[in-house]
């Protein structure tokens, strides 16, 4: 099922991040349209402009910076806070130690080799997170602490995030969160909760709801936003 579309808010197509910026009809076309701003201002073919109508300015005011694209256009799926460090930092091919682990750790069935759970594998992982205190995670199609909008029946799956992120990686001082399709600036306050050490935050393009938290993160964390 097609994502409800709104103005402000933070999509993906295959990897490359936009802001919707109108939604509704183009004059000389069927149907309804969205026009997005692309993070990449090369990415686009006009301005908002259509056969001379207005419809929608762009923040970067670049002549490249936009596209009207169907609303069925299938999007990329948010992921979590944990999945994008996880995606980041965990990805890539095995080391020559995870390897030896690997191997040292398959069993047999039926005369066949299975490789066995790489326990170890996932704790030297985890080790490593705990480590980390320089954290890049711009551009992974991000969409808070949890993939959607917090509940706002229960915060059960909220604050298991929140103490998972602070479990995970509690020696974070520098954090850039950018381009991703964050659009509650209370997911950018629940991470910095998370992380105490947290000294220098980035999150260039976020979307614009509840900017009022934006002063809460400040007083603590200098940041950098647009």
């Amino acid at each position: 099922m097609p994502l409800v579309a709104y103005i402000g808010q933070r999509r993906s197509y295959s990897g490359v991040l936009c802001t919707v910026q109108y939604v509704g009809p183009v004059n000389g076309t069927r149907g309804e349209w969205l026009g997005v701003e692309w993070d990449d201002p090369a990415r686009g073919k006009h301005a908002g402009v259509h056969e001379g109508v207005r419809y929608f300015a762009c923040r970067s005011g670049l002549p490249t910076a936009a596209s009207f694209v169907r609303p069925s256009r299938p999007a990329d799926p948010p992921s979590t806070f944990s999945e994008s460090l996880h995606h980041k930092y965990a990805s890539g091919p095995p080391s020559s130690d995870s390897q030896e682990i690997a191997a040292s750790n398959a069993i047999q069935i039926s005369g066949k080799i299975v490789e066995e759970v790489g326990f170890e594998k996932i704790r030297r992982q985890l080790a490593t997170f705990r480590e980390l205190r320089i954290v890049l995670l711009d551009g992974l199609c991000m969409g808070g602490v949890l993939s959607g909008p917090r509940p706002a029946v229960s915060d059960t799956a909220w604050l298991q995030e929140i103490k998972e992120i602070e479990k995970t990686c509690p020696k974070i001082v520098e954090l850039d969160l950018s381009r991703n399709l964050i659009e509650r600036w209370e997911d950018v306050a629940g991470i910095c909760t998370a992380l105490a050490d947290l000294r220098s935050l980035k999150v260039k393009y976020v979307g614009y709801r509840s900017l009022w938290i934006a002063a809460k993160v400040a007083h603590r964390v200098p940041a950098q936003w647009q």
